[in-house]
């Protein structure tokens, strides 16, 4: 034994008690096997799952759906849903919870058929867009398999391959910017609707007041409806399409009626019965009411047009004769969606006077009236039966 000391190099030191290398019972004992978490590896016990952030217990299918509601903001492709639908799929039956291993480990060749049996160089794109776009965070081996992690009892503790808690952690993001859009698309439908119904009643104004519609209104009507119809008109467009249709309406009305024989009571360029929609066939024109029109000629057109602040207010000047009352009272009843029989049959028993106050009082109280062709009705057999209507405003024999 002490021979073979002596071929030792010359930089090993003795112990001097028992003549051994030192170092030499050290190596020994280190021999045997510790936990590495004892002798400072990196990143801890491989066996031993890395904490899983996150509180949620959500289906999978209605996270990708939340995805897809959102693909307009967040910059995601058809490519990237396809790519992140076939992973969901090879998750843990069930629903989602933040406590599970969110990896999805299958290889490529196995899951294509998923994602509509797309192109393999195209899938590990999406993938790669997918990490860019923060969904998901790639998790390779050295040699870029991806393949389960198991413990001794064989249960899955970790895996190589798209881990995609990343996208479970952005729920409430995508959340937020899902009812954003949605209040946006909401807020664009309805400022649609009244710049488009704003239009059909600055062409009835003009009309009614010039006796025709001008060529420079009907050009701007035509650009402001091109604009409702794009899908990519913003906001701000469309307001300033309003404000350029506002400026126009003062225009036309300030401007001077030229002098025209007074045609027969118009028919509005839709009929409330239809809601917008094309006039049905069975709606036939309104019918001229000569006996009410008759029966008012005595009535001061100003007094019964300072009674009614809230038809008054849609016109810029009060109206010549009852004959253009009559035309305004038809227009007026429009904007309340009032059919033309129920304007009809209500001309027949009170006159136009007494029907432009009625429709005044139900115009300062619209948003209560849900049937406004038979709220109309009922006041009519009310004031033929006596009773007072439209707030105490009208009953039988009260001069107007």
């Amino acid at each position: 034994m002490c021979s073979n000391f002596l071929v030792l190099p010359q930089v090993l030191k003795f112990n001097t008690e028992l003549r051994w290398p030192v170092g030499f019972c050290r190596l020994k004992c280190e021999m045997s096997y510790q936990d590495p978490t004892l002798c400072g590896v990196r990143g801890g016990d491989p066996l031993r799952p890395a904490p899983r952030p996150g509180r949620f217990v959500v289906d999978r299918w209605q996270v990708l759906q939340l995805v897809k509601d959102t693909a307009r903001d967040t910059g995601i492709g058809e490519r990237e849903i396809a790519v992140l639908s076939a992973h969901l799929s090879v998750l843990a039956k069930g629903p989602v919870r933040a406590d599970q291993l969110l990896v999805s480990y299958a290889q490529v060749s196995g899951i294509l058929d998923r994602a509509n049996c797309m192109d393999e160089r195209r899938f590990r794109r999406g993938e790669a867009r997918l990490e860019e776009l923060g969904f998901v965070i790639r998790k390779l081996s050295a040699n870029g398999r991806r393949y389960p992690v198991r413990d001794g009892k064989g249960q899955v503790v970790d895996a190589y391959g798209i881990d995609l808690r990343p996208l479970f952690l952005r729920l409430d993001e995508l959340e937020a910017t899902r009812a954003s859009r949605h209040e946006e698309q909401q807020r664009r439908a309805a400022l649609r609707s009244r710049i488009s119904a704003r239009v059909s009643a600055v062409k009835r104004l003009a009309e009614a007041h010039l006796g025709h519609v001008p060529e420079a209104l009907i050009a701007l009507g035509q650009e402001i409806r091109n604009l409702l119809r794009r899908a990519t008109a913003s906001l701000a467009d469309m307001a300033r399409a309003e404000t350029a249709l506002e400026a126009a309406a003062a225009q036309w009305d300030s401007a001077d009626a030229p002098e025209r024989p007074a045609p027969d009571m118009p028919v509005p360029d839709t009929s409330a019965v239809d809601a917008g929609q094309n006039a049905r066939h069975t709606d036939s024109p309104m019918k001229r009411n000569t006996r009410a029109v008759a029966r008012a000629e005595a009535v001061s057109v100003p007094d019964v047009w300072r009674r009614c602040p809230e038809v008054s207010a849609c016109f810029p000047s009060p109206p010549t004769g009852p004959r253009e009352a009559n035309e305004r009272l038809v227009i007026f009843s429009s904007f309340l969606g009032l059919g033309q029989q129920a304007v009809t049959s209500a001309l027949e028993l009170m006159g136009w006077a007494r029907v432009l106050i009625a429709l005044d009082y139900m115009a300062g109280r619209i948003e209560t009236i849900k049937n406004p062709d038979g709220y109309l009705a009922h006041m009519a057999r009310a004031y033929k039966s006596g009773q007072v209507i439209a707030g105490g405003r009208l009953r039988i024999g009260q001069d107007i």
